[in-house]
């Protein structure tokens, strides 16, 4: 049935390595998954053949491997690193386009969700990515290879994006806080998240370190510290005032210019606006 999920039997794989040796080959191939109507893969006459001349399927890769293309978009090519450094800014966006997939609306992806399944981890089906194999000769290879059925009505969401139809069709959305663990549990440890500003100060003293070291790396730890000996927004706006202040009022204003200066820290409204 469509949305059905194939694992990697010696037959599929013996069935990928002479028709389509490249998806056999890749190493993040986890399964498979079907995407030829339901109907028209129904076994049909004395023959036991179906309507469609061929199956379509697309593989089935790790959610891991997803969420590490979202990071390599914007993380700083500038700093070399254990680990990349990625903004804020960033991370907003890639977890707005988690939110999307875990309830299936990016279209181009469609999310397995792991639990009480034989997947061993959250896995995303790579439509855009799909292939076709001969139903006549193959029909049965790839029944046999079934692991997974959907829902009837994930079943129609999955039409719906392998068709792109105008009409969207309604799936019940993950429970809140349980997409939000998923999403902040996705992007723990795959990259260093920093404030954008402060990110460009650790690149600019990167790029200091590898005049002297053409190779030089920076682990997390170093990282880390030199991103906490770098002023906030906020702090270095103080500053930055404070140094007005005190040239605006004179050395005979040294008290007023510290009030002044610790009103400003002290501003919620302005810590706000600098967040």
């Amino acid at each position: 049935m469509q949305g059905d999920v194939l694992r990697r039997t010696p037959e599929l794989d013996a069935l990928l390595q002479a028709v389509h040796p490249h998806f056999y080959n890749h190493p993040k191939n986890l399964f498979f998954m079907v995407l030829t109507q339901s109907c028209d893969l129904v076994p049909r006459g004395p023959g036991g053949a179906c309507k469609a001349p061929y199956i379509t399927i697309a593989p089935v890769r790790s959610l891991d491997l997803v969420v590490e293309r979202q990071v390599a978009q914007f993380y700083s090519a500038d700093v070399k690193s254990d680990l990349p450094i990625v903004g804020l800014k960033a991370k907003n966006k890639i977890s707005e386009f988690m939110g999307r997939l875990l309830n299936n609306n990016e279209p181009g992806f469609f999310y397995l969700d792991s639990e009480g399944t034989d997947l061993g981890s959250d896995c995303v089906a790579f439509l855009n990515l799909s292939i076709a194999v001969k139903a006549d000769f193959h029909l049965n290879t790839c029944v046999a290879a079934k692991m997974l059925q959907l829902t009837d009505t994930f079943q129609a969401k999955l039409g719906w994006l392998v068709g792109q139809l105008y009409s969207r069709v309604g799936t019940q959305d993950m429970d809140a806080d349980k997409a939000t663990k998923k999403i902040s549990e996705s992007l723990k440890g795959v990259a260093l998240w920093f404030d954008d500003s402060k990110i460009k100060v650790v690149e600019a003293r990167f790029a200091a370190l590898r005049e002297t070291e053409p190779d030089r790396r920076l682990s997390e730890a170093e990282i880390t510290a030199m991103i906490r000996g770098i002023p906030s927004l906020r702090d270095q706006v103080v500053s930055r005032a404070a140094d007005i202040i005190r040239d605006v009022l004179g050395a005979n204003h040294e008290a007023v210019a510290k009030r002044l200066t610790s009103r400003l820290a002290s501003d919620a409204a302005l810590k706000r606006l600098l967040q």
